[in-house]
């Protein structure tokens, strides 16, 4: 039987019950105390009016908590618990009234794409399950204080109050992240589009702001994955990320991204003994572009491991062509990203795309910043035993910059650690950059480890680094990055000059 039924059965029994018993019980009291007959008339007249001011308080309370369970109903979403579209709509209105100046009011809008036919593929039970999900980590994603609600099958919203200079590109970027992160652990084929308006650019009312957050998402689902913006300097840079997406897409598909080598010396023989590996996009149109620019981009869309294969693949073609490997170049170091690290699968797959170029993996060095290194400590111990156990040689990068750096060398059996430039820039003005690359170095050595200072830019600190004994360097001052055919030029020059010096 249906609980709405049952529920109003059980209303009517107590109703029924209770006027039963008030109208016996109530007779026999009347009859029982009192005698003269108009008087016992008078008492009947009240007892019924209060039987009816008694029925009317307790229907008075049955109908209030119908209404504030039917509202409750309507507010909140049943199968993911957030705001429905009614509570979602009020709340943004009182938000715009009670917004202070200098603040904004952004509205973004999720969808999922192509949700029906995922809803079919998945099944329901599953596609449900998905959307929970979903609404927990939007919710954890949201900023504090955001209002966050299912307005439709697949669509989520979400608002928040900012300040004027609040990223919200970033923010938006955030939900996307975590969007992919969600479908990749449920195994789930799917992407999203978000739309997003901002008060009071976009509108200066809750209508009007929806209506603009619709159009926006409206516009990014003509594209899928994609974030659109209504405000135009927003859409314009957000639509320069997306042609820039897919301008590195291209340019990894097309093996048109270069490799260049920094040479790294050694310090005793003064010889190149070594070379890093760096990565270098020259677009056609806009010309270089900073690898601090397209790197960021590519970790926020999970392509650092085709960029790592395609690094990989273009150093052995092209030292497969020179004799350098073994000498002069002892190791090829590779810098891999934090994300590519952290992720144990992706790391199993480069290693075996690297172990299938027999004649460059014996001299490949994996080189990763120390914070990405410390993110997860017991995660980077098994990381870099693994890569070890396949023969591969680790290097920690930026080392100082840490929070534990000394004492991190306890736990993670590295081959080399690389000195922070910011370190040996000031070793001659600053005591307490001496002390600290005196200090990293003792350290290092006392480990069996091999220590690289970076970013070597006048003879002074090369000498005080020979002084205190570091074992290799690299920098402008050795040497730049340079294509294949300038370090074959630049190893020859370096036997040359040291001949010319003995």
């Amino acid at each position: 039987m249906d609980r709405a039924v049952i529920s109003a059965l059980k209303v009517s029994l107590i109703y029924a019950g209770f006027a039963a018993l008030w109208i016996l019980f109530s007779d026999i009291a009347v009859n029982a105390l009192i005698d003269g007959e108009g008087l016992r008339t008078l008492v009947q007249t009240y007892k019924g009016l209060g039987f009816v001011t008694i029925t009317a308080l307790m229907l008075l309370i049955l109908v209030y908590r119908s209404g504030k369970t039917l509202q409750k109903v309507n507010d909140v979403d049943s199968l993911t618990g957030l705001f429905s579209l009614n509570m979602f709509i009020r709340s943004l209105a009182m938000a715009i009234d009670r917004k202070k100046p200098g603040y904004r009011i952004v509205l973004g809008y999720l969808d999922v794409d192509n949700f029906k036919s995922l809803n079919q593929r998945l099944g329901y039970e599953r596609a449900d399950i998905f959307l929970q999900e979903l609404a927990i980590g939007i919710r954890n994603v949201s900023l504090p204080g955001s209002v966050v609600a299912r307005l439709h099958a697949d669509q989520f919203a979400s608002f928040s109050v900012i300040e004027s200079d609040f990223d919200v590109e970033d923010h938006a970027l955030a939900f996307q992240r975590f969007f992919a992160h969600c479908a990749k652990r449920l195994d789930i084929d799917a992407t999203c589009s978000i739309g997003v308006a901002i008060l009071p650019d976009d509108g200066v009312s809750a209508k009007e702001l929806m209506v603009s957050a619709t159009e926006a998402l409206n516009v990014a689902k003509q594209t899928g994955n994609a974030i659109q913006f209504h405000d135009k300097s927003l859409a314009e840079k957000a639509m320069k990320r997306r042609q820039m997406l897919l301008e590195l897409r291209e340019a990894i598909a097309s093996e048109s991204l270069k490799v260049v080598y920094q040479p790294k010396y050694d310090l005793q023989t003064m010889s190149v003994s070594g070379a890093e590996v760096l990565v270098r996009w020259i677009h056609p149109v806009e010309g270089f572009i900073p690898p601090d620019v397209f790197i960021p981009l590519a970790e926020e869309v999970g392509l650092t491991s085709a960029i790592s294969k395609l690094v990989v693949k273009k150093v052995s073609e092209e030292l497969d062509d020179v004799d350098l490997l073994g000498d002069p170049l002892s190791h090829v170091a590779i810098n891999i990203s934090a994300t590519e690290f952290n992720d144990a699968a992706e790391m199993r797959a480069l290693t075996s795309f690297i172990l299938e170029k027999p004649s460059l993996a014996p001299f490949i060095r994996i080189e990763i910043t120390e914070t990405a290194t410390l993110s997860n400590m017991k995660n980077s111990v098994d990381i870099i035993s693994r890569l070890q156990a396949s023969g591969l040689t680790f290097s920690i990068d930026d080392f100082g910059t840490g929070y534990t750096s000394l004492a991190m060398l306890k736990d993670l059996t590295v081959d080399e650690i690389k000195i922070d430039r910011s370190f040996v820039a000031e070793l001659r003005e600053d005591e307490r950059s001496r002390t600290i690359v005196g200090a990293i170095i003792a350290m290092a050595r006392s480990f069996g480890i091999n220590i690289v200072a970076e970013g070597i830019e006048t003879a002074e600190q090369l000498a005080l680094l020979q002084e205190f004994g570091c074992l290799e360097a690299q920098g402008y001052f050795l040497g730049r990055p340079m294509p294949i055919h300038e370090l074959i030029a630049h190893i020859e020059n370096a036997k040359t000059r040291k001949d010319i010096a003995h």
